[in-house]
């Protein structure tokens, strides 16, 4: 006689990574956004994150992280005493987050930062 079982799991989409982001963080033309992993999973282990800046309602980067390790991203080639708004997105197996954001606006004064080719 064979038995066999049919285990059923839940994949829901997961929590908001939380931005942990300091002013010390922010300079003239360049920021690092850091974040931690969201408490709720879904179900799955968050693989991915997906970082987004915004000039207004213009997207100047949609960065893909697949390593879930990597918690931060910097950025370059900003404009000094600009408002920019961040978007950091989580990955499990199946879902993409509802965003956690912040607004950031770069200083007037500060390191000059450019990206790398």
């Amino acid at each position: 006689m064979m038995i066999e079982f049919l285990l059923l799991i839940s994949l829901e989409e997961p929590g908001s990574p939380v931005i942990i982001s300091s002013a010390t963080n922010i300079q003239a033309t360049s920021l690092t956004v850091k974040w931690t992993a969201p408490v709720d999973d879904g179900g799955s282990p968050i693989t991915a994150y997906r970082v987004v800046i915004l000039k207004g309602s213009t997207e100047i980067k949609n960065v893909n992280i697949s390593h879930p390790g990597i918690t931060s991203l910097s950025v370059g080639d900003l404009k000094r005493n600009t408002e920019y708004k961040v978007k950091v997105f989580a990955r499990n197996a199946v879902f993409e987050s509802v965003p956690e954001q912040e607004t950031i606006r770069t200083k007037v004064i500060g390191k000059i930062c450019r990206s790398s080719p």
